[in-house]
């Protein structure tokens, strides 16, 4: 067999080991036998531990699995229709939108609106606003004008709304000020089975998307010019490519709040692995940013215990390094 059919194949293990980690090891003690007898449903099993792995942790791992392969996923079709090794799913203004919808509505909104809508939805609805109008300005009738000016209409719609966040956070009531910026730091606590459609569905509609689109991905790599020639529609491919990261990027928000460098590091982690053909590319990120990120969520609950610490904190700490890696051989795997 081939190193490009292996590898995937030992990631999809080491996930499925990971996960089963996350579901086993948390705070609540007990022993191996009742565990096992929990995840299996025994009648023997203690009922607060099967509680615990089948209605806390169970979906929780399930979430950030999700969310994880979604956002590498994401940094791939990023990185591929900006021609841009650096870019990420949150360059487009995603995750600042909806930061800033997040911290305004817990700081400033009735608390029934947040009831109601919840917190998630109105992130969600940030990060399409934001996304709309990088959208809008990356465009000039109807065609976008080039990668450039995407990524500069992301930066400045970016810088916007994080003024407008810590504007919300300079002037907020200090209680709900703590409240926000938990939220901002990312946390996949309380993550319940009705929260995992949205993610479920965002990431396997966008896969199937990416996968069938795998040809015209590896043609935008020689350039756009190249790519026409080939038969490329490259503007509705670039949209097209556009509106499933930004579907990605504001369910994961909604999801789990702003989780960073999983979309930047991951994609030239598994190029690095595989090389650059989307066919092999595209499933190996998914199944490596849901490693990556089912590890750092398990290693939050544990190393701190009882308390419990940000996904975005121990995220960057473990990203830094790879990073640094990953960027001198940048030139050489993208």
């Amino acid at each position: 067999m081939s190193r490009r059919a292996i590898i995937p194949g030992l990631v999809l293990v080491l996930l499925l080991i990971a996960m089963l980690a996350g579901v086993f090891f948390g705070t609540a003690e007990a022993t191996w036998a009742d565990r096992i007898a929990a995840l299996m449903r025994a009648e023997a099993a203690p009922r607060s531990l099967g509680l615990i792995l089948w209605e806390w942790r169970m979906p929780r791992v399930i979430a950030v699995a999700l969310v994880g392969g979604g956002l590498a996923l994401a940094g791939v079709l990023m990185q591929t229709v900006l021609h841009n090794p650096l870019a990420d799913p949150y360059l487009m203004g995603l995750s600042s939108g909806a930061s800033a919808a997040a911290v305004g509505a817990i700081l400033w909104l009735p608390p029934w609106i947040a009831t109601t809508f919840g917190i998630p939805v109105i992130a969600f609805l940030g990060a399409v606003l934001a996304f709309a109008m990088t959208l809008a300005l990356s465009m000039r009738r109807g065609v976008i004008l080039s990668p450039l000016v995407v990524i500069l209409a992301g930066v400045a719609i970016s810088l916007m709304f994080q003024s407008l966040t810590a504007f919300f956070l300079y002037v907020g009531d200090p209680y709900a000020t703590q409240s926000a910026l938990g939220w901002l730091m990312g946390t996949a606590a309380g993550t319940g089975w009705p929260d995992l459609w949205a993610p479920g569905l965002a990431f396997a509609l966008v896969l199937v998307l990416s996968l069938t689109s795998a040809r015209n991905l590896d043609a935008l790599l020689l350039g756009d010019e190249r790519a026409m020639a080939l038969g490329v529609a490259v503007g509705r491919q670039r949209i097209v490519s556009f509106c499933a990261v930004a579907l990605l990027a504001g369910v994961a928000v909604a999801t789990v709040g702003i989780v960073g460098f999983v979309g930047l590091i991951v994609p030239h982690m598994a190029r690095l692995l595989v090389g650059g053909r989307h066919g092999g590319l595209i499933p190996l990120s998914a199944i490596l940013g849901a490693l990556v990120l089912v590890v750092v969520d398990l290693l939050c609950r544990i190393v701190l215990a009882p308390e419990e610490m940000p996904l975005g904190v121990l995220l960057a700490i473990f990203a830094a390094p790879p990073f640094i890696i990953i960027l001198r051989r940048v030139r050489v795997a993208f």
